[in-house]
């Protein structure tokens, strides 16, 4: 009866009946303890379902209880494990199949044979059970006497574990003993290995328990599922990771895809759920995306490819920002915080103390990830000194938080994207959500106009790669100050990040979009200076796409305030972007006088000026360069140079090199032309330019034509094309006409077939092995 009612209990359908056999055939043992925590069972199964004991289960709970009630149950046979290859074991028999996780398997058996305790945690749903019986299943054979699995999922009260414990290796009460002293007298004799599944709701009590398993126990060992460690010294904690999934770029046909454990576990549960699903060319991005969305968790790919039963994959995809609603199609049997994705974070969030889910939801106000620093400017409202730290080293003991390393030194911090949502439903709802936004407002917009003269300075690069792990954070500072009447600082942020974005080839457009919706609120059209700002970064970034749009009034309007508040850096800047704009309209005569003018004003400035001087000098070189004279053109970059040189600035020194070298190869020297096109090259790698690499390719795509290596010229040609095909970008104005004057020399230089063949093998370079080409020829 003992065996029967336990396998009609795990086959779920809340069997009632089945916890009454189970109270009956422990009273009738005279097991009382058992009838206690098997109604105790009950109670907490229903009531994860809504539901209460029926007055009958109570009723013969109470006399059984009382004594009233004894039945009598015909003695068995005592009631053997299952056993597989001379080893006992009770390892759960899962219904589904087990995808991936080889390597995990085999760390996991290399931590067993190291240490006695082993604890596997991780986020909610992210498989640590499932991990657990296949590790437990693969260890059978290892452990003389077999596998003991014991789950505390439904357990309430820590004085229940005892009894799990008992029921799992069959000992049975006795009156003038404790249970758990009848447990270690079982155990003390066996080499085994005890599973402890789902720690985290009796963690204190588990802890004791394993302590004293441990050390009454010399030949046992072990492995227990948490959310967060037990916290004993001879501890070995593993974290177990999501899925892994392609990265973003990587463009695979779907059976190239299905090799990824993220992407086949989807596979394998949508034709489960649809027989007709199929991974195909057609919606392998979707799945991609929603594998990538949901974080690599199984739970979450589980319940996502369940859907596939009624919505295709881009259904999917496209709903995933409401993934609590739709996600939660679940098994009906598995256990209730496993049905929906909601309920699974639930349960994490509810284990929680309430500073922790204080602080948990206002990191959510964070995209991308946060440092330490983050954290304690934008979430210690209300908080001690140092509690910031506390705090969020328990969320990270939680699996709730997880920690980035970077070879820059500094820690970094992010929340799993479905927490992340979760945890901002929580912030919305709590009433502090745009106090909390504020602060984080104010912390990027510091940190995006301290960064704007360091992109300048000689530690550029280590900014640079800053604001490349805060940009998700700065864009959401964007969108919120935009979208909360805050749109004079959102113009800020834009306007500081310019030249970053600028430097990053990053999208104008995006950029481009951002600032007019700012500059259309009230707050952004004050004739301010932040305004004025933001109105030439336009003009600016116009120049960079080699844009010539016809509009000039976003300048004059940016000149107007300038002059208005008598601000000259906002003229001079104005003027040198009234130059640029001729220069991408071949205007060179307007475009010399305006910045003539621009250089006139930077003048006056004195020594603060000296770097907006600089480029109005450099740009004044360009336009002599396009008239052909390159001697005044030498002579304007050079002084420019001298500046940048002095600044310590390797930015637009790149760009300054760059132009040199040009001046070099047109002039035949070519050797120098290298020389000046490979220290651009050196500088541009420091910062990571897009557009100045591309822009380096080209040179020397250059130089080999001036040196009639035409099929060399051709192969860096098509390398030039890839990669700016690949990040989206375009030469600046002046590399860009050079560029396509030497395309024409080739195509009189070779035949179109050997010209298309050498560009398109030069197509197949990655922009490592372009560079590498273009640096070092073949001897």
């Amino acid at each position: 009866a003992l065996i029967w009612a336990e396998k009609w209990i795990a086959f779920g359908q809340r069997p009632e009946a089945a916890y009454r056999a189970l109270m009956s055939a422990h009273g009738a043992n005279g097991d009382m303890s058992r009838v206690a925590a098997t109604y105790e069972r009950c109670v907490k199964t229903l009531k994860d379902f809504g539901v209460e004991p029926s007055e009958q289960t109570r009723l013969l709970y109470e006399e059984l209880k009382s004594g009233k009630a004894r039945p009598q149950v015909r003695a068995a046979v005592e009631p053997a494990h299952v056993t597989t290859g001379g080893a006992t074991n009770n390892i759960p028999v899962p219904l589904t199949s087990f995808v991936g996780r080889e390597r995990d398997l085999k760390e996991i058996a290399k931590l067993l044979h190291a240490s006695r305790l082993v604890t596997l945690t991780g986020p909610g749903g992210v498989g640590k059970t499932r991990l657990a019986i296949e590790a437990a299943g693969q260890a059978l054979t290892k452990f003389k006497d077999g596998v003991l699995w014991v789950s505390l999922a439904s357990l309430s009260e820590p004085g229940l574990i005892p009894q799990e414990l008992a029921q799992a290796l069959q000992v049975r009460e006795v009156a003038s003993e404790a249970l758990m002293v009848s447990v270690l007298r079982q155990l003390k004799v066996r080499e085994a290995l005890l599973v402890l599944d789902n720690c985290e709701h009796l963690i204190r009590a588990c802890a004791q328990v394993a302590e004293q398993l441990l050390g009454e126990c010399p030949r046992l060992k072990i492995l227990a599922t948490s959310i967060e460690g037990l916290g004993l010294f001879n501890e070995t904690v593993w974290q177990v990771p999501s899925l892994p999934l392609p990265e973003e770029r990587l463009d695979l046909t779907p059976k190239e895809l299905d090799a990824f454990e993220g992407i086949r576990l989807f596979h394998e549960r949508a034709e489960n759920a649809a027989s007709n699903f199929a991974l195909n060319e057609q919606n392998a991005a979707a799945v991609v995306q929603i594998c990538k969305r949901l974080d690599g968790i199984p739970l979450a790919i589980e319940l996502a490819a369940a859907r596939t039963r009624m919505l295709s994959v881009e259904e999917i995809a496209s709903r995933l920002d409401d993934r609590f609603s739709l996600l939660t199609a679940g098994s009906r049997t598995a256990i209730p915080r496993h049905q929906t994705l909601r309920a699974a974070i639930d349960w994490s969030h509810d284990l929680l103390t309430e500073p922790e889910r204080v602080l948990l939801r206002r990191l959510s106000v964070f995209s991308g990830g946060f440092t330490l620093g983050a954290a304690e400017a934008v979430c210690s409202t209300g908080l001690a000194t140092g509690e910031v730290l506390d705090l969020l080293g328990r969320l990270v003991g939680k699996s709730l938080i997880a920690v980035d390393s970077s070879d820059s030194g500094e820690t970094r911090y992010r929340l799993l994207e479905t927490i992340r949502q979760y945890a901002l439903e929580k912030l919305m709802g709590s009433g502090e959500a745009s106090q909390i936004r504020d602060r984080h407002i104010e912390f990027y917009l510091g940190l995006a106009e301290t960064a704007e003269s360091e992109l300048f300075a000689p530690d550029s690069g280590a900014w640079f790669r800053r604001l490349d792990r805060e940009f998700d954070n700065l864009r959401s500072a964007i969108e919120w100050a935009t979208a909360s009447g805050k749109a004079d600082l959102a113009l800020r942020i834009l306007g500081a990040l310019v030249y970053f974005w600028f430097g990053r080839g990053l999208p104008s457009s995006d950029w481009n979009d951002r600032l007019r919706q700012a500059l259309a609120k009230p707050e952004g059209q004050k004739r301010s200076l932040a305004r004025a700002k933001a109105l030439n970064g336009i003009s600016f970034m116009y120049w960079a796409d080699f844009n010539p749009s016809d509009q000039f009034s976003e300048l004059e309007e940016a000149l107007s305030i300038g002059e208005e508040l008598q601000d000259a850096a906002t003229i001079a800047s104005a003027m040198s972007n009234f130059g640029l704009r001729h220069v991408i309209r071949s205007e060179f005569p307007q475009a010399r006088r305006a910045l003539e003018k621009s250089l006139e004003v930077w003048n006056q400035v004195g020594s603060p000026g000296r770097l907006g001087r600089a480029h109005t000098l450099i740009f004044l070189g360009d336009v002599s360069l396009s008239e052909g004279d390159l001697a005044q053109a030498r002579g304007l970059y050079a002084e420019g140079r001298s500046i940048y040189q002095s600044l310590g600035d390797i930015n637009f020194m790149a760009y300054v090199e760059r132009r040199l070298g040009h001046l070099a190869w047109l002039s035949g020297d070519l050797e120098a032309g290298k020389r000046f096109v490979q220290e651009s090259l050196d500088l541009n790698l420091r910062v990571m330019d897009p557009r100045g690499l591309c822009a380096c390719l080209a040179g020397f795509m250059a130089i080999a034509v001036a040196a009639g290596d035409h099929r060399r010229a051709a192969m860096l040609a098509g390398a030039t094309e890839r990669q700016l095909t690949t990040f989206g970008i375009r030469l600046l104005y002046v590399d860009s006409n050079e560029f396509d004057q030497r395309l024409k020399s080739l195509s009189q230089e070779l035949d179109e077939k050997t010209l298309v063949k050498q560009r398109a093998k030069g197509a197949r370079m990655s922009l490592d092995e372009a560079l590498a080409f273009a640096s070092h020829p073949a001897e």
